[in-house]
């Protein structure tokens, strides 16, 4: 460790955090620090030790739990390890909004202690719910506990390329810059990606020279693609994507363009830094001292390996809690041990948000995987878009060069019916422009059929 990272960790973050109401930040990540070389027996009972704590307390003053448990004959006895689990019942992004701001909240918090925070709102349904800023802190903890296992540490110059810029002190400009000065923060707007400005981006990078570079998956790589065919390179040690679904193509792209780099995936929603790669890659390591991780399919544990819907329980949160909460991704688990020997147990496989996926008229699950390398290799294809509009009736938004051809339009209509079923109807429409959701995300898959387990509230 540098002396300036020593000095931001004793001095500057300890004062800091303190001064903007996030006191709980450092000694979190340091305790996280050291449970993730834990074994996985031993991180399980730190997970059922909070679990019990955190029933007993919704029970006694979160009225929505109280009805719940009582309804179902139940008391904080019955829920004393993680396997007990599913005697609660699944909620989703419409049971935490419809009831955060009355029974779905903890009243020993007082009101102005509360902070209302909102999802991306990257799906149609934006969540709503109450956070608090010993919540938030620890949230940050587990954000840079993945930081530093791909290399960081504090004080590194590090680049976020993103809509809007995360600052611990809001509304304080003068105080915000100097907390980006100290801790060598740079910001890279996703509001506009013309030539010119990716251009220019580039001899920021160059002059920034970051140690780390965070970004939405797909924001990094049209920025690397637009720097590999102008022959631009800037090395960047580790690149961190998040936000959407990272496919090999897409590691390949920004690799090449940040070489020798490596991109690591990172894994987190509403609110939640639930996973991340370490340098094996084999996998993402779950931040498991903070969340319970549970696959669901069709309404059952998935086996091991087996791809379902991700059903998380935070165990840090009380001012809206988020217990068996439903987030609507698909991924599959894996309590194989890592070679890197943390005993956190990992996601084996990622595949994004369950509407970024599409679903065959036979119940079949399809990803963007099967579809990004194939664009890839179509060169007079510039950017796309798939919809799912019904089971089959596929919307294919294309920007395309002048040298595409009635050949690449049968190829693309023949790959996707192989995929989707001979009875399968496509639509292509050729426009300037993909547009970009409200915070910047640029989805390549929109699934407006594909539904997962609602709530059982």
């Amino acid at each position: 460790m540098s002396t300036y990272s020593r000095f931001l960790r004793r001095v500057v973050i300890p004062v800091g955090s303190r001064l903007a109401g996030y006191g709980d930040f450092l000694p979190y990540l340091q305790s996280l620090e050291a449970s993730q070389w834990w074994s996985p027996a031993q991180i399980r009972e730190l997970q059922n030790q909070k679990l019990r704590r955190l029933i007993a307390h919704v029970y006694q003053h979160v009225p929505f739990y109280r009805q719940v448990m009582d309804e179902r004959g139940l008391t904080p006895a019955d829920i004393q390890t993680v396997e007990d689990l599913p005697k609660l019942p699944i909620v989703d992004k419409s049971v935490i909004t419809r009831y955060y701001n009355t029974t779905l909240r903890d009243q020993t918090i007082p009101q102005h202690r509360l902070i209302h925070a909102t999802s991306s709102g990257s799906t149609a349904e934006r969540l709503h719910y109450w956070t608090t800023k010993a919540q938030k802190a620890k949230k940050w903890a587990g954000l840079f506990r993945w930081w530093e296992m791909v290399g960081y540490e504090f004080g590194d110059s590090y680049v976020t390329f993103q809509l809007a810029p995360n600052q611990g002190f809001k509304g304080w400009p003068l105080v915000g810059r100097l907390e980006w000065l100290l801790l060598r923060h740079h910001w890279l707007s996703a509001q506009e990606m013309t030539d010119e400005v990716l251009n220019r981006y580039v001899e920021n990078l160059q002059a920034w020279k970051p140690k780390l570079f965070r970004s939405y998956a797909s924001t990094v790589y049209y920025l690397a693609r637009r720097m590999n065919e102008a022959g631009l390179q800037v090395p960047i040690p580790s690149i961190l994507t998040t936000g959407e679904t990272l496919t090999d193509h897409m590691r390949e792209t920004i690799e090449q363009a940040f070489a020798p780099g490596r991109v690591f995936n990172e894994y987190g929603g509403d609110g939640m830094q639930i996973a991340a790669e370490c340098e094996y890659h084999q996998g993402l390591h779950i931040n498991a001292e903070t969340y319970i991780v549970e696959i669901i399919k069709d309404g059952r544990p998935a086996q091991e390996g087996e791809l379902g819907e991700v059903v998380l329980t935070n165990l840090e949160a009380t001012a809206t809690p988020f217990i068996r909460y439903n987030i609507h991704d698909v991924a599959a688990i894996t309590h194989e041990p890592c070679p890197c020997g943390r005993g956190l147990p990992r996601l084996s496989h990622l595949e994004g948000r369950l509407t970024d996926m599409f679903v065959t008229s036979d119940g079949h699950w399809l990803t963007v995987h099967q579809f990004t390398a194939f664009f890839a290799k179509l060169h007079s294809v510039k950017a796309f878009q798939v919809i799912q509009k019904e089971v089959d009736f596929i919307l294919i938004k294309l920007v395309v060069d002048e040298t595409f051809s009635g050949e690449d339009e049968k190829r693309i209509i023949e790959t996707f019916r192989r995929y989707m079923g001979p009875h399968a109807r496509f639509e292509l429409e050729f426009v300037d422009a993909i547009p970009v959701s409200p915070v910047g995300k640029r989805r390549f898959f929109i699934s407006e059929v594909i539904q997962g387990t609602s709530s059982q509230v």
